[in-house]
Order: structure tokens, then C-alpha cells, then sequence
């Protein structure tokens, strides 16, 4: 579903201050995995999902997604592809102060056009689902720590994504609430939904429901065969 072919990506080209971030990676997620890519701090983790995720574009090489390349496609076709394609899940959660879980969850089809109460009623189905239906009126930061994860997930989720991108999901978490979101993956991921991670987090890439771990050092692929 998801490859890269020879990518780079280099920040500040051409200045004193280069630095190149990752290092002709080619790796292949197919669809249905659960694979996690580890590595230190600095090792080129994020930039791998954020260019994989549409979210940025490499300096040189090819992505693509469901045999299409999405490298070199305009923004506006991009973002159409990154919304029917990938749910993310962000490390801070990015969830909107002020606003109630609810209206966090649907935030993300307002763009589709698609009618007002058909979209409230698949969001709270999603909030039900993950046992929030009594939670959805409430403003995110009076959530706790795990009912913000959730409303998170289910945020990703509204659109009915392929894939399920997370970036260090786990790093501010607690044993309890880390086990907790990893199990929702799982079952995400048994439900055929593609599951992409990155993680420093022994919690997560020895979990049993990985399928796969690449590793990245220094912004080069070390193994993208991998089992935890």
C-alpha cells in the first residue's frame, strides 16, 4: 500500500546549517500491516511518517500510496489523498482546546461537504465505540489522559482511513494508558486497517500485534525486515 523509493530528504539545501534528515530509504508497508519504525531521537522516525503521511515532500525520491505517486502532486490533490488515506494520531495529541470532544472527532470531514448530521452521527458511533458516548459534549481539557487518546483515535478514524499513522504515541503515556492505546491499535489493525508507528518505546515494538519493525540510524534504513 505504502512505498518508498530511494527518498531524501535534506533541511536549510545549499546553507551552513544543512543537515539531511533521511538517506535514500525505500521501504514497503503493505496493506494490513502493523509495523513500527524505531530508532533513536534523531534518527529520521518523523520525517519518515510525516513524508509518508503527504505531510511534507522529500528533496529527491518517490512515495507512493496505493500504486500512486503521491511526491510530486499538486497540494491540493495531496491533501484530498491524505484525508481518504491516513488517520493520524500526533505525539501531543493535537486535539482543539475549546471545542467538545464531539465537534474534536468531526473537525477533520468538515472539508468533505459532507452533510452536517450524517457527520455527527458517524462521530458519535466513533465515540460509542470507544466508550465516550457520555463524554462527547465535553471540552477535551477537562478529558483525562486516556479519554483524550481515545478521542484521538476516533478523530483519525472519521474519515475511514487505509491507514492509521502515529507518531510516538506512547511518550508521554503511563504504563496503564500505553498498554491501553496499543490494545486499540490492535484492534484496528485486526479490523484491516494498516497501522504505522514510530517509537523508541520498547512497549510498542515488541507488542505482539506488530507484524514488522524497520529500524532507522542516522537517517539510513539499518533493517526493514524485522520482527519484535
Amino acid at each position: 500500500m505504502i512505498e518508498t523509493v530511494g527518498i531524501t530528504k535534506t533541511y536549510n539545501q545549499g546553507k551552513p546549517n544543512e543537515y539531511r534528515a533521511l538517506r535514500e530509504v525505500s521501504v514497503t508497508v503493505e496493506a494490513g500491516e502493523f509495523v513500527v519504525i524505531k530508532g533513536p531521537s534523531g534518527s529520521g522516525k518523523t520525517t519518515l511518517l510525516t513524508l509518508v503521511g503527504g505531510m511534507a515532500r522529500p528533496t529527491s525520491g518517490r512515495i507512493f500510496v496505493s500504486g500512486r505517486e503521491i511526491s510530486s502532486l499538486p497540494e491540493r490533490f495531496l491533501t484530498e489523498i491524505r484525508r481518504q488515506s491516513f488517520g493520524f494520531v500526533f505525539q501531543s495529541l493535537n486535539l482543539i482546546r475549546g471545542l467538545s470532544a464531539l465537534e474534536n472527532v468531526m473537525a477533520p470531514a468538515y472539508p468533505s461537504g459532507e452533510p452536517h448530521t450524517r457527520l455527527r452521527r458517524r462521530a458519535l458511533e466513533l465515540l460509542e465505540r470507544f466508550g465516550l458516548a457520555g463524554r462527547a459534549g465535553a471540552k477535551v481539557e477537562w478529558l483525562s489522559g486516556g479519554e483524550a487518546q481515545r478521542v484521538a483515535i476516533a478523530r483519525a478514524l472519521v474519515n475511514d482511513p487505509a491507514a492509521i499513522i502515529a507518531d510516538e504515541p506512547t511518550a508521554h503515556l503511563d504504563g496503564a494508558l500505553a498498554a491501553e492505546f496499543l490494545d486499540l491499535l490492535a484492534q484496528l489493525n485486526l479490523q484491516g486497517k494498516t497501522v504505522l508507528v514510530t517509537s523508541h518505546d520498547p512497549r510498542v515494538w515488541t507488542g505482539r500485534a506488530v507484524s514488522r519493525v524497520i529500524e532507522l540510524r542516522d537517517g539510513a534504513v539499518v533493517s526493514a525486515d524485522g520482527t519484535p
